[in-house]
């Protein structure tokens, strides 16, 4: 007796892979990275000597102060490039094998960026499975924005009155992402469902990044000057990380909590590309190509772009809508889907400016 075989009607997401891996988008390229860290980590020393030259200054005139901003700054951009190779590392971007690339994320996230590596993964990790899901989305489940209106109503005190306003304030409360993510960095530290040796490593390489380098400066040209250099890296640390990650799906469709979508659906309508430019593809550490992330996370960033070519043609071959637009415009929708939510009693969050905006018209 034969038995016929099923067959079964391949899918969106089957397709593009198909695609994908045809074209060798999906091998490892550890050279770009190494290269890459050698380059950010050059600039960090550069910019570490600057910042000891301005302290001795300011001991002889105010006016170097504007410079040691500058430096702060930067100094913050550097960290959050480390945070984004992290980032890569987590989704077994830079190495094939998988504990290499977590040793990787570790260092680079606790001691160069100085956030817990062991905290983003399991919070990101649960991101990807279930992007812009109410309930399930931790990256929606943030302490002073709300993205529906259950979630301003349930809010208290401060952050209610932060909640109500927050489309306004939303680029002054970017310059706290960084002490957000700290206080939940060492918050993480204290789950249960990791060894204590892992957790002391995190710790220790946390309190290095954290302390170190300040204790020097405060040693060499005063207290004063080292704490302005940590707040001032820390706030422009916090507003690079926020900018670059918050235009990937704030302001995009959320999805009820018992909805059921396949995985191409929920991936490419529930994340926003950013147009790109050779200074974005770097700046942002490649989540410009948001959707093409989302589908292949462990796609290194070299290949985002040819990767991206060819989602859209497939996405306009098969009429699926795929949003993409320009940096500055990407802020403005959020903001306006933040006010909306902030500044209305009887908001509907299944129906973002951006989407309503791409209805045909009669």
């Amino acid at each position: 007796m034969t038995i016929a075989s099923e067959t079964r009607t391949p899918t969106n997401f089957s397709l593009i892979l198909e695609q994908v891996r045809e074209a060798g988008l999906l091998t490892k390229r550890p050279s770009f990275y190494i290269i890459r860290l050698a380059v950010i980590s050059l600039i960090a020393s550069a910019l570490w000597v600057g910042a000891g030259f301005t302290g001795y200054a300011l001991q002889q005139s105010q006016w170097w102060i504007v410079a040691g901003f500058v430096l702060a700054g930067l100094l913050g951009i550097m960290s959050a490039q480390y945070g984004f190779i992290a980032h890569e590392a987590s989704h077994r971007q830079v190495f094939k094998n998988n504990k290499a690339n977590d040793w990787l994320g570790l260092v680079l996230a606790n001691l160069f960026a100085g956030l817990s590596y062991g905290f983003w993964l399991k919070k990101h990790n649960k991101h990807h499975q279930r992007p812009n899901q109410i309930g399930e989305d931790p990256d929606i489940a943030i302490r002073v924005l709300s993205f529906t209106t259950e979630s301003k109503e349930s809010k208290k005190g401060p952050e209610r009155w932060l909640s109500d306003r927050q489309g306004y304030l939303f680029p002054f409360l970017l310059l706290f992402t960084g002490f957000d993510l700290l206080v939940d960095s060492f918050a993480g530290l204290g789950r249960k469902d990791r060894s204590v040796g892992i957790k002391i490593l995190e710790f220790s390489l946390m309190m290095v990044r954290q302390i170190a380098p300040y204790f020097v400066m405060a040693w060499m040209f005063g207290w004063l000057w080292a704490i302005a250099l940590w707040f001032a890296m820390m706030m422009t640390f916090g507003f690079f990380m926020g900018a670059a990650f918050a235009p990937n799906h704030k302001g995009m469709p959320l999805i009820e909590k018992d909805s059921k979508l396949d995985f191409f659906s929920r991936q490419v309508l529930t994340s926003r590309n950013i147009r790109g430019s050779w200074l974005k593809d770097n700046l942002m550490g490649g989540l410009n190509y948001q959707v093409e992330h989302h589908l292949f996370p462990s796609m290194a960033r070299p290949y985002l772009r040819r990767a991206h070519q060819m989602v859209s043609e497939f996405c306009r071959k098969n009429d699926v809508t795929m949003v993409e637009m320009n940096l500055f415009a990407s802020y403005l929708v959020i903001m306006k889907h933040l006010n909306k939510v902030g500044l209305s009693n009887n908001v509907n969050p299944f129906n973002c400016p951006m989407v309503a905006e791409l209805r045909p018209r009669n």
